[in-house]
């Protein structure tokens, strides 16, 4: 199917968006002098600002490395990201990430591969493999600025129109007024306000409801292939067995366990990687795997040695997690 009506129905999104600033402007401009047009054309700018396109970014928390720093992390994650069909991307590391992930960012659109630690540090060579196999898979997902940008656009009215629920700290106050004075404690203003507010949220943002439901029908067909291909294309770089094997240990998330009370004990990263590697083991022989050759043991040694210093803080959160 043509992505053209998926094109459209984005540039449309993209120009209500702009029309809040573009009218929030033009009143200021009109009446220069008159306070409310002002607040009304600041709020206008604001909601326009808010809704922009999001172009994408690295997590704050996250840290791109260097490919000095890191050669052999670098040189593994180009090949995988090769053999799956995506470019070359610059390599990020975050401190308690439980995943991977493989995103477009900036005007430029560069790709960047983040690799949660406390993930990476449990996993067998082959496991991490497939890890990134599966990341950079994930690349068949990206919309694009246009389309992509819409639907993080749709995404913020949905939250600030009707993802809003009570405030938790008025709740909690609401309550101990009630326990004080009895079975009844007065509705404030700001409640008021509030579901007010939520009322018109429902009239003025049925159109962002329904470009999102046309804009999502109109990929849909494009989202269901992509995620066939992110299946095919992982199992095709780190095989099968390692993919289903992987996705079991994301989902139990049976190493993080183990790795907190280790990083309680006070044990270093290299006590640390060493029970994990022990516990891949045992799994490979439960299951009949015979393993990563040598080399790959090998390359995974030296980006162990390469990330070190980012182990030893990884493991220090982790400690703080528990």
């Amino acid at each position: 199917m043509s992505r053209a009506p998926a094109v459209l129905v984005a540039l449309v999104v993209h120009l209500f968006t702009l029309a809040f600033v573009a009218v929030g402007v033009a009143l200021i401009a009109a009446a220069p002098g008159f306070l409310p047009a002002w607040l009304l054309g600041l709020f206008l700018v604001a909601v326009g600002v808010m809704l922009r396109p999001r172009l994408g970014r690295v997590p704050p928390d996250a840290e791109v490395l260097p490919e000095e720093q890191a050669p052999f992390l670098y040189g593994l994650a180009a090949r995988v990201a090769a053999e799956a069909g995506v470019p070359r991307p610059l390599v990020a590391v975050h401190d308690l990430g439980l995943g991977a992930t493989y995103e477009r960012v900036g005007l430029r659109r560069r790709p960047v591969l983040t690799i949660g630690l406390p993930v990476w540090l449990a996993l067998s060579p082959s496991l991490r493999v497939a890890l990134l196999a599966t990341a950079c898979a994930q690349d068949r997902l990206d919309d694009g600025v246009v389309v992509g940008g819409a639907k993080a656009t749709l995404a913020e009215v949905r939250v600030a129109l009707f993802g809003l629920g009570a405030n938790e700290v008025r709740q909690r106050a609401h309550l101990e007024m009630a326990m004080t004075l009895g079975a009844w404690a007065p509705k404030t203003a700001y409640e008021t306000a509030g579901w007010f507010g939520r009322m018109l949220g429902w009239i003025v943002g049925w159109p962002a409801v329904v470009a999102g439901a046309l804009l999502d029908r109109l990929t849909r067909a494009r989202t269901a292939r992509a995620e066939a291909g992110i299946a095919a294309t992982a199992a095709a770089v780190a095989g099968p067995d390692a993919i289903a094997e992987l996705a079991e240990v994301i989902t139990s998330r049976s190493y993080l366990a183990p790795m907190q009370a280790a990083a309680l004990r006070g044990e270093d990263v290299t006590t640390i990687r060493r029970a994990a590697l022990d516990r891949a083991a045992v799994r490979e022989m439960t299951t009949g795997d015979p393993g990563p050759p040598v080399a790959v043991l090998t390359e995974s040694e030296h980006v162990d040695q390469e990330l070190r210093t980012h182990y030893e803080r990884a493991v220090r959160g982790l400690g703080l997690l528990s």
